[in-house]
């Protein structure tokens, strides 16, 4: 990370999925810069070694297809740290189900956990990020809709649907000072990738991408600190595709 951005001194920011992976990144690269960070997962105890990597951190485990207790977190994290002025939506999880096999529950189970608490996070923090001065929102979506993977149907909706709320939320509180943007990762080696990383599997990585490099989370944790930064405040309602030059 080279950039520094005072601005985040102080400030509160909320990352959902931190236990690891781009999450983890994200959170440490805001705590790096002075952010008081809520790290937000349902796994305790990856939260807890994202949290001991940093004083600044807050870990919050929190079921985030459960509304109720997508509110209590946030009435819980505002107490504490005061307004939210940065939310990073990154959780998500991705499963391979056929379309002819999966159920009405699997569908829906699918949307709540990649796509519905993207908007009700939004929600509950834009009314205390509006009255603090204004904010940024930053959502993950996937590159995995752009090349349609098979058996990811459900998937593919909800990280397609991102970049629709995403405008819509750029649109709807740009007025209150608030920005929304997305991005839209590729092939990220985060733990739980790292360990099916294979001679075959770089060397078919670096022919897809324009740039042969592996992509690592800090590398969209980056960008994710850049649209959120007063660098990027005439940016809303984009999505920043980071893959390498794939799509």
């Amino acid at each position: 990370m080279s950039a520094t951005h005072a601005e985040f001194a102080g400030r509160h920011v909320m990352v959902t999925g931190a236990a690891a992976g781009i999450g983890r990144a994200t959170a440490l690269a805001f705590a790096a810069q002075g952010a008081r960070v809520t790290a937000v997962d349902l796994n305790a105890e990856g939260l807890a070694e994202t949290a001991a990597a940093a004083e600044a951190i807050t870990p919050a485990t929190c079921d985030l297809t459960d509304s109720a207790a997508l509110n209590a977190l946030c009435a819980e994290a505002e107490a504490r740290h005061g307004a939210i002025r940065v939310l990073v939506n990154n959780a998500g999880v991705d499963r391979r189900i056929a379309f002819a096999e999966q159920t009405e529950a699997d569908w829906r189970w699918m949307l709540a956990a990649n796509l519905d608490h993207h908007a009700l996070l939004a929600a509950q923090v834009a009314p205390g990020m509006a009255a603090a001065g204004g904010g940024a929102i930053v959502n993950l979506s996937s590159t995995a809709w752009m090349k349609l993977a098979g058996n990811l149907t459900a998937y593919h909706t909800a990280k397609a649907g991102i970049l629709g709320l995403t405008r819509g939320l750029a649109r709807d509180l740009g007025g209150q000072g608030i920005r929304a943007n997305a991005i839209a990762p590729g092939r990220v080696v985060t733990e739980r990738v790292a360990g099916q990383v294979s001679a075959d599997w770089v060397a078919e990585t670096h022919a897809l991408q324009c740039i042969p490099e592996l992509i690592q989370p800090s590398d969209i944790a980056d960008c994710v600190l850049w649209l959120a930064s007063d660098a990027a405040r005439m940016i809303t309602g984009q999505c920043i595709v980071v893959d390498g030059g794939v799509v």
